[in-house]
């Protein structure tokens, strides 16, 4: 866990509540757990973009191009 989080166990002990501790264990399991799942090809909601919202999020960096039209 320490690992994931690049700290020395004396700093998340001396300036972490329980409760940081706490949601920063879900958020890793939860993002484990998304790594699990990509890897054995399970798709989730989020796992697409609309070309529209790529867009609008990309500032202008990525142009969408339709082809076939």
């Amino acid at each position: 866990m320490l690992a994931e989080w690049h700290m020395p166990p004396d700093h998340i002990v001396s300036n972490w509540t329980d409760e940081l501790l706490n949601l920063m264990i879900e958020k890793l399991v939860e993002r484990k757990q998304r790594e699990i799942d990509s890897i054995k090809g399970v798709k989730c909601e989020s796992d697409s973009v609309s070309p529209e919202m790529l867009a609008s999020v990309s500032h202008g960096t990525i142009k969408v191009v339709k082809h076939g039209d």
